[in-house]
């Protein structure tokens, strides 16, 4: 604090002495004169200067605004492009959807044309026992059972006689 206190008499001091001696020499402390010529290609207020800058500027604004469309088309056609691929992705998997949904409907009447076949069991199952007023049957020189639109075929399995369901051995 003490030493911005000097500093500042000091000025104040030199200020007063300039003044007193001689008042038309403080403008020349201040501003010295000038050395550049107006018009000089070089200087910063000649015409060839400021028309300098003025293009340089113009230039660098335009190729600012240049590049930032350019890379906005650039974004906006990438982004199309993701667009349309996520389109065709959603219409092959909507495709693989109604193609899923063919067959299972298919499967299911296929499976409902086999059990209308056999009676209500699917062919494969096994009973431990036969349901009551079955009749025997000899196809081929092979046993079979009846029972209501189902037939039986007897089986081992684990040492134990089984039943299997079989298609009309007809």
């Amino acid at each position: 604090m003490k030493r911005k206190l000097k500093i500042a008499f000091g000025l104040l001091a030199a200020g007063t002495v300039l003044l007193v001696s001689d008042p038309s020499q403080v403008s020349n402390l201040f501003v010295a004169q000038a050395e550049a010529v107006i018009g000089r290609p070089m200087t910063p207020v000649s015409y060839a200067g400021v028309a300098r800058r003025t293009t340089r500027r113009t230039v660098y604004a335009a190729s600012a605004a240049t590049s930032a469309a350019y890379y906005d088309q650039q974004q906006a056609d990438y982004d199309n492009q993701q667009t349309a691929a996520a389109q065709q992705q959603t219409a092959v998997a909507q495709q693989q959807a109604a193609e899923a949904q063919q067959q299972a409907a298919v499967a299911q009447q296929q499976a409902a044309q086999a059990q209308q076949q056999v009676g209500g069991l699917p062919v494969g199952a096994t009973l431990p026992s036969l349901p009551s007023g079955c009749d025997s049957n000899t196809v081929n020189s092979q046993s079979f059972f009846s029972c209501g639109g189902d037939w039986y075929r007897p089986a081992m399995q684990n040492g134990n006689i089984v039943y299997e369901v079989v298609a009309d051995p007809r």
